[in-house]
């Protein structure tokens, strides 16, 4: 079967929201679009939407082979990015976390990110890919503190047409600031199947440990601080229809990244130059690819079978 042609269009929304959409184009538009650049979508029924959430100072390029891979499958991927507060570190890229309903007794009743409705209404009036695309078949996906915001918001309630969501090295452990108390994890929803994914070698999330505890002890978690496995465990509440945490052995927190731009954020955190990193690129793309798959195209269940391969040294089902 001939590759896919992949092709990215760039929008912008209300304030600092700034879209990068990737598609499956039309070969046959390549000749008209040499003044222009722009090509239009391949013809067929209308496609699954993923909205991709960007963790904390990672620009949106850094996903674009993860972006085009999905792509490929004949998904529309819109990467978006927003420039806000940042707390005492100033203005950065950030997924546009509404703190505010992070907040005990509130976390889980409300949507965290109102941007998501933002970026779903900005694809689905593009006057390019908006007839092309099907709101119905949704699904939010995210890295770090994007994955929180795909988590915490893949409510139909809020969101009709979202049927999945994922996160790499993404979790709803609370930072202490937030007044949760230690170790605490924050509830999702959970109307959804949910992928979550980490890696074992992921030194970010390792040098992150202080920030979800006080000073006076880890909640009973001195020992284990693996804050993707615990939301898998302890914060899915509702019956959310097959949810799955898979570990990758060779996994670092900027796995989903390619390039991983070394200027911004915390990359100088992850193991420097970690084994295997494009072998482990690929098995992400086939787990995310197998998951959307199944629950935005009706494709066949296979994440039972990939589990198996070399590169996951753990995972669970639910």
């Amino acid at each position: 079967m001939a590759e896919r042609l992949i092709r990215a269009v760039h929008r912008a929304g209300a304030g600092s929201l700034r879209a990068t959409l990737f598609y499956p184009a039309d070969p046959a538009g390549l000749a008209a679009a040499r003044l222009t650049g722009t090509v239009p979508p391949a013809a067929g029924d209308p496609l699954p939407i993923v909205v991709l959430a960007p963790g904390i100072n990672v620009a949106p390029g850094s996903y674009r082979r993860l972006a085009t891979r999905l792509a490929g499958a004949g998904l529309v991927v819109a990467v978006y990015s927003l420039i806000g507060d940042l707390g005492p570190v100033g203005d950065g890229i950030t997924p546009g976390i509404d703190l505010g309903a992070l907040a005990p007794g509130i976390a889980g009743t409300r949507p965290s990110a109102p941007v998501l409705g933002e970026v779903i209404d900005l694809v689905a009036a593009d006057p390019l890919l908006g007839g092309a695309t099907d709101p119905a078949r949704l699904a939010f996906g995210g890295h770090s503190a994007g994955g929180t915001v795909a988590l915490q918001n893949a409510e139909p309630a809020w969101f009709p047409g979202v049927r999945a969501a994922f996160a790499y090295a993404g979790h709803t452990m609370a930072a202490s600031g937030l007044g949760h108390g230690d170790a605490a994890v924050m509830p999702i929803p959970a109307a959804t199947p949910l992928l979550l994914l980490s890696g074992a070698r992921d030194g970010v999330i390792a040098a992150s440990r202080d920030r979800y505890r006080s000073g006076d002890g880890d909640g009973g978690h001195e020992s284990r601080h693996e804050p993707v496995r615990r939301t898998f465990e302890d914060a899915i509440g509702a019956p959310c229809g097959d949810c799955w945490w898979i570990e990758l052995a060779d996994g670092v927190h900027f796995t989903p990244c390619d390039p991983v731009d070394e200027t911004s954020g915390r990359s100088f955190l992850d193991p420097a130059d970690p084994p295997r990193r494009a072998e482990t690129g690929r098995l992400l793309g086939d787990l995310l690819l197998a998951f959307l798959l199944e629950h935005l195209a009706g494709g066949p269940a296979r994440l039972g079978d990939l589990v198996d391969r070399p590169g996951v040294s753990a995972w669970a089902r639910r």
